[in-house]
């Protein structure tokens, strides 16, 4: 498992968060790394949904955090 400190979104589900749900923490074991970021996933099935529309996804994972940590969640 990667360092968590070299995760984005702090290891937790890069999809859950583009569909606005609670990221769970995730093991590290699915891992997409894009433009030098890496993002887990909590199984294959959602690293292969969020690749479908990966840079739409990206996007909307990265307002999720932002909110996620702006609400101090």
């Amino acid at each position: 498992m990667p360092p968590t400190d070299t995760l984005e979104f702090d290891g937790h589900c890069a999809f859950a968060l583009s569909i606005g749900a609670t990221p769970p923490k995730t093991n590290g074991k699915h891992t997409l790394t894009v433009d030098g970021k890496t993002y887990t996933f909590l199984n294959p099935v959602a690293k292969f949904v969020f690749r479908l529309m990966l840079r739409r996804n990206l996007e909307k994972a990265g307002r999720g955090w932002a909110e996620r940590v702006a609400g101090g969640a």
